[in-house]
């Protein structure tokens, strides 16, 4: 009996895994998309950290600047309810922060006061103060960006954006892999119609 030959140690099978094992076989193009892939998979595992980094900074820079500017347009005022918050309640809602809309009034820039739908706590009741955020005109508007919410929009950047440079980078391996297949094909046609007529014995 033929003894079995040995499995070739670790390196060996991953040298041949990646094309680094000298195979003559292996063309130009071949060789080419090797070291592409690598160097694509090298900026993905080096450049993800950093992307998301740079991300987090660039969010945290751009969520900063808009809540100054919101805070610097924007500011508290008191709006007294002409209506209940809801139905009345004899207890305190689970959680305490339970909220309904109402009708309420409150001073704008001019003499005439301002009226329009609210959110207080469930079951207030009419003639109690709540605070409202008021733009420049009197119009009610939303809270200054808050940290909280800046702090979200971090996360979700930061963990975004390995995904989008892993998405780029192999968009750009697809491209680089048809393009090697074109000049691969084209290297077919041109050594065929070399030695083609050799074995064929036609003419081209």
């Amino acid at each position: 009996m033929s003894a079995i030959p040995a499995r070739p140690p670790r390196t060996t099978r991953l040298a041949r895994t990646l094309g680094l094992d000298g195979n003559p076989l292996r063309r130009a193009t071949d060789r080419a998309m090797i070291w592409i892939r690598i160097g694509l998979l090298a900026a993905v595992l080096a450049g993800g950290p950093l992307a998301a980094i740079g991300a987090g900074h660039w969010m945290d820079h751009a969520g900063m600047t808009e809540a100054r500017a919101q805070a610097a347009g924007r500011h508290r005022a008191q709006a007294v309810l002409l209506e209940p918050a809801g139905p009345p309640v004899t207890m305190a809602a689970p959680g305490g922060d339970d909220q309904a809309q109402a009708l309420a009034r409150w001073q704008g820039p001019g003499t005439a006061p301002r009226t329009g739908e609210v959110l207080a706590a469930l079951g207030s009741p009419a003639g109690s103060a709540v605070a409202v955020w008021l733009d420049a005109a009197g119009n009610l508007t939303r809270p200054p960006l808050q940290p909280a919410q800046i702090t979200d929009r971090i996360i979700v950047v930061a963990a975004l954006a390995p995904t989008v440079l892993a998405l780029s980078l192999l968009t750009a391996l697809l491209l680089a892999q048809r393009l090697a297949d074109r000049r691969r094909l084209a290297a077919w046609d041109a050594a065929w119609s070399t030695v083609g007529p050799q074995w064929t014995g036609r003419r081209p």
